[in-house]
This record gives C-alpha cells, structure tokens and sequence, in this order.
C-alpha cells in the first residue's frame, strides 16, 4: 500500500465522524426549532389557566364581612372611602373664662345675637355650669351644710364655693336659657354644641325648661321631642367626626331607646369609633364591643350595618375633622 493509500484511508474515517457530528447539530437544531412553539403554548396555556384560577378566587364575594381587626375597609365592596386622607384634630375651645362670668357675659350675648355659633356654644356651655350653682348666700348656705354628710366634704363644699362665687350675678331665668343658646349653636353646625347634647338627659332636660308642671300628655310630648333633636344633633356631630357623638349614640342604639334597626346601628357605630380613633384605649373597647355584636347579627341586620357604616364613613372623610372625646 503506497503511502498516500494509506493517508485516504486515514481521511475516511475523520470524514465520516465529522459528518455524524454536523447532522447530529442539524438534528438538534431542528427539534429545538420544531418543539419551541410547542413548548411555548404549553407554557402560555399553563399560565392562562394559572390566571383563570387566580381571577376565579378573588372574584368569590363574601358572605360577611372579614373580621380582623386590621382589615383595611376600603377593600369592602361597594367603598368609595378615601382612606388616606388624614383627619385634621379639632378640640373643644376652653369654655370658663378666668374671674366671673358677668364680666363676659354682655359682650358674648352681643356676638350671639350676630349669629356668632361659637359665642351661642360658649354661653351655653357657662349658663349649663351654673344652672345648679347656689343662687344667693342662703342657699349657699344650705348647700355647704349639705355637704357635711360626706365624705369628701371639703372637695365638695370648695367646688360648691367656686361655683357659687363664678356664677354670682345671673339669676335663674338666664341660667335657663342654655338651652336656646345650645340648640343655636349646634342649629349654625357647631360640633361642639352638637356633642354637647351627648350629656344631656331628658330628665335634665325637663327639669331646667319646664318648671311648672305640665300634663302628662304635654310632658311625654315635650319629653319626646327632646329626644329626637338630641339624636338629629348628634348624628350630625357624628358625621363631622365626633367620638364624643358616635359613643352616645352607640349607647343609645344598642340598648334600643331610638328608632328601627338598633342593633344594627350599633355594631357599625362601633366599627365607625375603631376606623378613627386614636386612643388605643378607646379602640379595645370598642373591638370588644364589635366581636360580641358581630355573632349575634343575621345577614340583613350585617348588610344594613355594612351600608351604614360606608355612608357615614364616607361623610366623615369628606368633612375631614375629628373630635376626639376629652
């Protein structure tokens, strides 16, 4: 075999892998070329039904409304509340005045009668102080010996003292008349004087405008009106962000003294006092209140509680304020 022969037969070989190995790259390319859009709709129809799944459990309603306290209520179906807008703080203007109250009254009577609400409120609140306060020495008199009986009747006797010398000039017509300046006050939107009326009791009520006696007809109706004014005054001072307004109401709702639906309006007042408080203090209480109510509700009494507390809480964002309980 020459030499040469001996170098073809050399070549063969080497041409022969080399072939293998470029149909083998041919090949591979090939299937990837072939397979990629295969593999590729699968991947799509996997994450298609992936997101179906997804959609298909979010889209599920509730029946009741999540109970964790740390929910975020604007997730609720249906809320249209703007949850990041703060609430701007507003507190109670310091009422007592320095000295005696005669030395201010003229001038606020002034500002009242310009349709001054703060001036109505401020009158109001100073005229309800003095209402029980001793009207001359002999009934002082009478009121320090009273206090004797108990136990804390220094205290007693030096607030008695405070009183009597602060209100000292204004007899009781004018002592009466807190309540027209009150319901002025709150009348023009004063919160404050709309809060105020949280501390009024129809007992009280009664017996500083009405004291002749009256039939009972008369006394049940007089009585009755009261009662719905208060609560006028107060939903109105809830809207504007009053705590002070929410928990009377609250009060009066749950233990049924106004109106239909009571339970309902109560638990949604309560959700209503933990969404804007900032007393930690107030907002436990209020969460325990909440997790008894919840389980005692039916469906439509949640739905009418639901509906209640997104209307209100939507109004009170959009007034912006809170008035937070001294």
């Amino acid at each position: 075999m020459s030499r040469y022969a001996f170098i073809r037969q050399g070549i063969k070989p080497f041409l022969t892998v080399a072939t293998a190995l470029v149909f083998v790259v041919f090949f591979n390319s090939y299937v990837s070329k072939t397979t990629a859009p295969l593999a590729k709709s699968l991947e799509s129809s996997n994450d298609t039904k992936a997101t179906q799944h997804v959609e298909a459990q979010v889209s599920i309603p509730a029946t009741k409304p999540d109970t964790n306290l740390l929910v975020d209520k604007s997730a609720e179906q249906g809320s249209e509340i703007n949850h990041s807008r703060e609430l701007i703080i507003k507190n109670a203007p310091k009422w007592r005045f320095d000295g005696v109250l005669i030395d201010y009254f003229t001038e606020l009577k002034q500002r009242a009668e310009q349709g001054d609400a703060e001036a109505n409120y401020l009158i109001a609140q100073n005229l309800k102080y003095c209402f029980n306060a001793p009207l001359d020495a002999e009934a002082l008199e009478a009121t320090l010996a009273e206090s004797y009986e108990f136990s804390d009747a220094g205290d007693t006797q030096n607030r008695a003292l405070e009183k009597y010398e602060y209100c000292q000039g204004l007899d009781l017509a004018t002592r009466r008349s807190f309540y027209s300046y009150l319901a002025e006050a709150a009348e023009n939107g004063s919160a404050y004087a709309q809060q105020t009326f949280a501390g009024l009791t129809p007992e009280f009520y009664m017996k500083s405008q009405f004291p002749d006696k009256l039939s009972r007809a008369e006394f049940i109706k007089n009585r009755d009106n009261f009662k719905q004014r208060k609560t006028a005054f107060l939903e109105q001072a809830a809207k504007q962000g009053s705590e002070q307004a929410l928990m009377s109401l609250a009060s009066m709702y749950y233990s049924e003294q106004v109106g239909e639906h009571s339970a309902a309006k109560a638990y949604a007042i309560n959700r209503l006092i933990m969404e804007i408080t900032q007393n930690n203090d107030v907002y436990n209480r209020y969460a325990w209140f909440e997790q008894r109510q919840y389980p005692t509700l039916s469906d439509e009494e949640l739905s009418i509680a639901n509906n209640l507390y997104d209307q209100w809480l939507l109004q009170i964002k959009q007034n912006g304020t809170l008035y937070p309980k001294n």
